[in-house]
């Protein structure tokens, strides 16, 4: 019997696909690296609200094609104020190298009475006022 080419090559084709030598797809449940993003600017923002409502208007980088933003995580020690932006990505993946960018105003919680704040954003500081 003999078989057509195109057959044949179809059938060596699919013979490759899906051997163990293949490389995990992001998400695929394999080891995962947390870090924080790389945050390029922090400027405070006072948003229109009553009472005060005090914003971080963030600007940086997430990562790479495969990082995925996690929930962000805020704490407060007295006038100190830590947010925390954390990214997520397949361990020794490979990824389309084109920086997913990061541009949001979190709003930051809790309540503002007037004094002298200090903002950090992933080691990015500053301070602010509220009047």
């Amino acid at each position: 019997m003999r078989v057509p080419l195109a057959a044949a090559a179809l059938a060596l084709g699919l013979a490759g696909c899906g051997g163990s030598d293949s490389p995990a797809a992001p998400g695929a449940g394999g080891p995962v690296s947390v870090d924080l993003i790389q945050v390029d600017s922090v400027e405070v923002v006072f948003l229109a609200s009553a009472p005060v409502a005090v914003g971080a208007h963030v600007q940086g980088v997430v990562g790479d094609g495969c990082s995925e933003l996690l929930p962000i995580r805020q704490s407060r020690a007295g006038s100190a104020v830590t947010v925390r932006i954390s990214r997520q990505r397949p361990a020794n993946a490979v990824c389309t190298q084109i920086a997913k960018l990061f541009d949001s105003t979190i709003r930051l919680e809790g309540a503002f009475p007037p004094g002298a704040y200090t903002l950090d954003v992933n080691g990015v500081g500053a301070t602010f006022e509220v009047p």
